[in-house]
């Protein structure tokens, strides 16, 4: 065999483990999708929502009706509490930010700047979560589990569920119209 095919092989050897190395690499990075909390949705109760402003918000159920607490003038929609349960508690990640938890400001995900949600069942903490749309995605949020150094992204924007406003929550109840009696038939 002359020199430069010797070469050539030996060029193309490095190449092709270069290559291999490189897709090993980038297998780490492919996205999978996983659930952020590992819930039984019929067990919670109790959803406090608390954002950066201190504004908060409690949502509590009895039986099988969710109200809001110190608000009886207004009757939780249903479609948001659905919506909540599908998209918030069974979203999911596709990726790990960091594990830094010097990285937490960065991300949004520290006390100050993000909004807590806690889940409760019977008045006991189940799970409690700071989620946060800081930085230009605001296709996906990060979020960090209380006490866990990890901070993830979602699979998609959810921050704007995590709303403080009752009136986000709730709606007026419809009035009925009283019922007139016709007192000259009786």
């Amino acid at each position: 065999m002359n020199k430069s095919l010797k070469y050539l092989l030996i060029a193309f050897g490095i190449l092709l483990f270069l290559y291999f190395i490189n897709q090993g690499q980038q297998n780490r990075y492919i996205g999978t999708s996983e659930t952020i909390f590992d819930l039984d949705t019929d067990i919670i109760n109790k959803i406090i929502l608390k954002d950066s402003s201190g504004e908060s918000i409690t949502l509590f159920k009895t039986d099988s009706v969710w109200s809001i607490l110190d608000n009886d003038s207004l009757v939780v929609k249903d479609r948001q509490i659905d919506q909540f349960f599908e998209k918030v508690i069974g979203g999911t990640y596709d990726m790990i930010m960091s594990k830094n938890p010097n990285k937490w400001v960065t991300f949004g995900v520290d006390t100050v700047s993000g909004k807590l949600l806690s889940v409760f069942q019977d008045d006991k903490l189940i799970a409690s979560t700071i989620f946060s749309n800081k930085g230009q995605d605001y296709a996906h949020n990060f979020y960090r589990n209380i006490g866990v150094d990890i901070v993830y992204r979602t699979s998609e924007n959810l921050f704007y569920m995590l709303n403080t406003r009752p009136s986000y929550w709730g709606s007026k109840p419809k009035e009925t119209p009283p019922t007139v009696i016709d007192s000259k038939n009786n």
